[in-house]
């Protein structure tokens, strides 16, 4: 079957034992009674049909999606992952009785209004590589894919319209990030809102502080990384920021982050492979097939700035590109894989009621 794909879909490959970040680490993974069933009646060992067993545990209220759940040793690794960093399930038995998400992921494999499409989470440490290591702009093909969609995702032509839109609009390199945010939200969603620079700029970095102090002790994987941002910043331990806390943050994060990315070439073009990426696989601006495109937009500034805040903020944790990517892939397990999106989009709004515009100086900052 034919999907459209972005250009590194065909290229990439499961890092497998070479990962530094094993998604066998960390993830709560919920699987169906057809996939218990099948991990059950795999063909091995009764020995290791025990092993299968204790790694399994059915949930409290379990129905035929939601039926079990895999469980973790203190290490918070599946208890099938063997110490090579393989899956010993897979090892025994084969590709084909892997719960879909283990045996899937990171792709997104959908039918969008009819039109199949098969995107990749940036929450993956080889994608993440994937998208840092190329200059290229991100282009669109087809490629055969031997399996049917996972689901369907319902969305008229009108609004799949938006969506190639969108991509075309942050993936043109004749505007600049910004330029191509403020072309976005006015020709599809009629933001043309404005407000004063310093109020902008004091309301932005209080929607950046309120998601890095939300998350902070929230999430195992990207908490530490919102909580160093805050250290490195001299916000942490507050419970809102004034004015004077405010300012002193932008003036902070500007210094900071004019710093940081003077030493990164091509830092433009990276953050536009990985913005492109993102709205691909969100089927950007309606996710899930919502209308509410003018959410997703707010969400969107509001994504992309805590990222840059959060990743300049964690300066001492990067010295390779290797580092960087685990940083960016640790972020993106949050944005992708929670409801962040959501709140981002929140957190935006509230801060709007004061300043309406400071989209703008989110993804100036």
């Amino acid at each position: 079957m034919k999907y459209i794909v972005a250009d590194h879909y065909p290229a990439f490959r499961c890092k497998c034992g070479d990962c530094r970040a094993n998604c066998c680490v960390g993830w709560p993974v919920t699987i169906s009674r057809r996939e218990y069933d099948r991990m059950m009646e795999a063909p091995c060992s009764e020995d290791f049909r025990q092993e299968i067993k204790e790694a399994l545990r059915q949930n409290f209220a379990p129905d035929k999606d939601r039926y079990a759940h895999i469980v973790h040793d203190k290490h918070a690794r599946c208890r099938l992952l063997g110490e090579d960093g393989l899956c010993s399930l897979q090892k025994a038995a084969g590709e084909g009785v892997l719960p879909d998400v283990c045996r899937l992921y990171p792709r997104n494999r959908r039918s969008v209004g009819g039109v199949a499409e098969c995107a990749l989470s940036l929450s993956c440490e080889g994608v993440m590589e994937s998208i840092l290591f190329s200059r290229e702009p991100i282009s669109f093909t087809e490629t055969e894919i031997g399996e049917e969609p996972l689901f369907s995702i319902d969305m008229s032509p009108a609004q799949y319209a938006e969506c190639q839109r969108a991509l075309e609009i942050m993936g043109d390199r004749g505007k600049s990030i910004p330029e191509r945010f403020a072309l976005l939200g006015e020709e599809l969603f009629g933001c043309t809102e404005r407000c004063g620079e310093e109020e902008g700029q004091l309301d932005a970095v209080r929607v950046l502080y309120q998601l890095a102090s939300d998350f902070s002790g929230k999430n195992k994987v990207a908490g530490p990384l919102c909580m160093e941002a805050l250290r490195f910043f001299g916000m942490s331990g507050k419970e809102k920021l004034s004015r004077e806390d405010a300012a002193e943050l932008v003036k902070r994060y500007r210094e900071a982050a004019e710093h940081v990315f003077r030493g990164l070439k091509g830092w433009q073009d990276a953050a536009e492979r990985l913005i492109v990426t993102h709205m691909f696989y969100n089927n950007f601006p309606h996710v899930g097939g919502t209308n509410d495109g003018e959410r997703a937009f707010y969400g969107l500034a509001a994504i992309c700035a805590f990222v840059k805040f959060v990743f300049t903020g964690n300066l001492g944790r990067w010295e390779s590109k290797e580092d960087m990517a685990d940083v960016l892939a640790d972020l993106f397990r949050l944005i992708e894989h929670s409801d962040f999106k959501y709140r981002a989009s929140q957190a935006y709004r509230r801060q709007a009621e004061f300043s309406p515009g400071c989209w703008r100086q989110l993804v100036e900052l």
